[in-house]
């Protein structure tokens, strides 16, 4: 029966060849247009099955969102405080197409300054999801692009800082996904009442925003695929505070397989000792104390003793509205960062450097980056306790300086200029140099000494330094406020049209609109490739090379992004610098000032050596 089956396939095999060679020439078609030719794109479908259950989501601008999409179950009721739970699954298609509350925070000025008003809530582990609405091949898995947002771990959301995923995943042919997680004291809360004396590591920890972005990743392993996505090319990636947790996911154990590249931009904060994380939970639960009960500060100590000795703090705390908790913050003026806790099970004991050092890490490629002028964003908000030290010399302070750019009126009905906030040339030069200086301090922690350690411990470590809008690309008097300021350069890599928060004083004009928008299509070139392939360089390209991370006197460190009025400049840099060398440098350069004025440049030195331990965050 065998051989009687095979002489017939040979027969059939012999007349087939002349009937298909003939029949496309009489349907009018052409060969090509077979099974194996080319592949006709198609649509992505809007709606998926996730572990979950199914969801749909919308098309907008070629480009297909889902919003609102449950990693995890919401921390609420026994669930505060807790290591995040799988979210519970659903029946029917879920619709994923509104924008989910934020986190419980405090509402923020455009200029980051706190407000007395609570925003968000609990319920808020969530993320977005981003793709191209076009398939361009029948099985197409697109490289994962994670976006962590910054806000110092205390406030933002996934939806700020001008994060734009639609166009980032339409450009960068991408899937995108942006997360929330907790934030504050429901984030980051080492409190010995919160703990299950050893029952549970992960919740004693105290690191619950760092436990939700490790949830969140889990899901993205576990689901990214039935949105088109590689789950074995995922790059996380984050801003300041995001730059922060992305850090802390490439050093925590937790982290091992849940990504494959890694990228830090302006990351800041030291982690935590378990020593001075239960002295700030302490002393954030004392001022809840005093706002509920009406208590000065000695008393809200001793009470807070009492309750934990009589084991009724933790149902104490877990009653509290979580909005009570800011309130509490605000009204007793406490302004403290939430980094991550070394507490031995979620983030090793010695925190970043020692685990690097050790070698006992996430090894992947890397990218740490920062802008020129880190601090000048930050530099305003401290307009008040500047002009405590009598600088400047005017009637106004550094607090005015983005009304100049705004456009704000005198009272005669004149512009406010940068000559009516700083009046004399010391008070412009000292704003200059207060601001490079504490910027350079920034960088030289957080890019420049991460970046030696790491390449030290491992071979793909890339770094950059964003100069746009500094004199030659932005446009004056904005280039003297704020130039290269933090996440300034988020509108590079994010692809939008506008700068951060859609400001009116961006430093965006017709005049560097052609070099503005020629680097930008640099850098996404450059990120797409490495969300690829772990390196940046896109082959075939006219574009500069970007040459790794490598220590040496006069060896090449970082790439440099800045642009004229007509087009991109990019070049690599050799200089490398240390927290020691710049405090040296400026405290030289300082000596020309006043004895005020050198007191006040030290609030912006906002980084101290690794081996310094911080008292408090």
């Amino acid at each position: 029966m065998k051989r009687d089956i095979q002489k017939t396939s040979k027969k059939r095999s012999r007349r087939l060849p002349g009937f298909f060679l003939v029949l496309p020439f009489y349907l009018g078609v052409s060969i090509c247009l077979s099974p194996v030719g080319v592949f006709a794109a198609k649509d992505f479908s809007a709606t998926v099955r996730t572990q979950q259950g199914w969801m749909k989501g919308y098309v907008s601008d070629g480009a297909i969102i889902w919003r609102g999409v449950p990693y995890a179950a919401p921390p609420v009721g026994e669930l505060r405080w807790k290591a995040p739970r799988e979210a519970s699954p659903w029946r029917g298609v879920r619709s994923a197409v509104s924008r989910p509350s934020a986190c419980t925070q405090l509402a923020t000025t455009e200029e980051g300054i706190r407000t007395g008003k609570v925003e968000g809530c609990e319920d808020c582990l969530y993320l977005n999801i981003y793709r191209p609405q076009r398939l361009s091949s029948p099985k197409e898995k697109l490289p994962v692009y994670v976006w962590i947002h910054g806000g110092a771990n205390y406030k933002g959301s996934m939806e700020d800082f001008s994060f734009d995923g639609k166009t980032l995943a339409k450009r960068s042919n991408m899937v995108v996904v942006a997360i929330q997680y907790r934030l504050g004291p429901m984030g980051w809360l080492y409190q010995p009442a919160l703990r299950t004396r050893g029952a549970d590591p992960l919740t004693d920890s105290g690191n619950f925003g760092t436990l939700d972005t490790v949830c969140a990743l889990n899901w993205i392993q576990k689901n990214i695929a039935a949105f088109g996505g590689d789950p074995r090319r995922v790059l996380i990636t984050g801003e300041s505070a995001g730059a922060h947790n992305v850090m802390n996911l490439v050093i925590s154990p937790l982290g091992k397989g849940l990504f494959q590249r890694a990228m830090s931009q302006s990351g800041g904060m030291q982690t935590m000792t378990a020593e001075v994380a239960q002295k700030q939970a302490n002393f954030i639960v004392e001022q809840l104390i005093r706002l509920k009960e009406g208590l000065d500060q000695v008393a809200a100590e001793q009470r807070r003793i009492t309750m934990e000795k009589d084991g009724i703090l933790t149902a104490y705390l877990r009653k509290v509205d979580a909005q009570d908790f800011f309130l509490a913050l605000y009204k007793y003026d406490v302004t403290w960062d939430y980094p991550a806790v070394n507490d031995g099970a979620v983030m090793p004991v010695g925190g970043w450097i020692p685990a690097i050092k050790a070698g006992k890490y996430n090894k992947v490629p890397i990218i740490l980056g920062g802008t020129e002028s880190e601090s000048k964003l930050f530099m305003p908000r401290y307009g008040s306790m500047v002009k405590q030290s009598g600088i400047p010399s005017g009637d106004y302070t550094w607090s005015d300086l983005p009304d100049v750019l705004g456009g704000k009126l005198k009272a005669d009905g004149g512009p406010l200029t940068i000559e009516d906030v700083l009046p004399s040339p010391m008070d412009r030069d000292f704003y200059r140099d207060a601001g490079f200086f504490g910027s350079r301090n920034w960088r030289a922690k957080y890019v420049d000494t991460v970046a030696h350690e790491l390449s030290l411990a491992q071979n793909a470590v890339y770094a950059y330094l964003f100069r746009w809008g500094e004199d030659g690309s932005g446009s004056y008097p904005f280039s003297f406020v704020f130039g290269a300021a933090h996440a300034w350069e988020l509108s590079f890599f994010f692809g939008t049209k506008h700068s951060l928060g859609n400001r009116s004083y961006s430093g965006f004009t017709q005049a560097n609109e052609a070099g503005r928008k020629d680097l930008q299509d640099a850098i996404m070139a450059y990120i797409a490739q490495f969300a690829r392939t772990g390196d940046p360089n896109p082959p075939k390209s006219r574009l500069p090379r970007w040459g790794k991370w490598t220590n040496g006197s006069d060896s090449p460190k970082m790439i440099v992004f800045d642009a004229d009025f007509e087009k991109a400049k990019i070049g690599m840099s050799n200089a490398e610098m240390t927290v020691e060398g710049v405090t040296a440098e400026m405290k030289a350069a300082m000596q020309k000032y006043p004895r005020n004025y050198r007191s006040a440049a030290q609030i912006f030195q906002f980084s101290r050596p690794w081996n310094v331990t911080p008292t408090q965050p």
